[in-house]
């Protein structure tokens, strides 16, 4: 998907059904109070069995977004021969 593809989707609405199982109750609240540089990190996983089984009883803390995007090139590294392009730089 090209950027003006990806941006069309972005402003279609169906961003909502993408997250769909991924929020739990308070998700909204709890994401506005992040500072700029924060992201939230969640154990288990997201997108884990054990995550899905009760995303309310997830652990979710703040930290540096840097920590967010470190994680998921890790994962990109481990998962594959895909490159995490940037976020390897992190």
């Amino acid at each position: 998907m090209g950027h003006s593809g990806w941006v069309s989707w972005l402003l279609s609405g169906r961003l909502e059904t993408f997250y769909d199982g991924l929020r739990w109750p308070g998700w909204s609240e709890e994401t506005a109070a992040l500072a700029v540089g924060q992201g939230l990190s969640v154990y288990p996983f997201l997108w884990s069995e054990e995550a899905h089984a009760d995303l309310a009883a997830t652990s979710r803390r703040p930290v540096p977004m840097r920590e967010v995007l470190g994680v998921a090139a890790d994962f990109a590294r481990q998962m594959g021969p895909s490159d995490p392009g940037f976020l390897g730089d992190v």
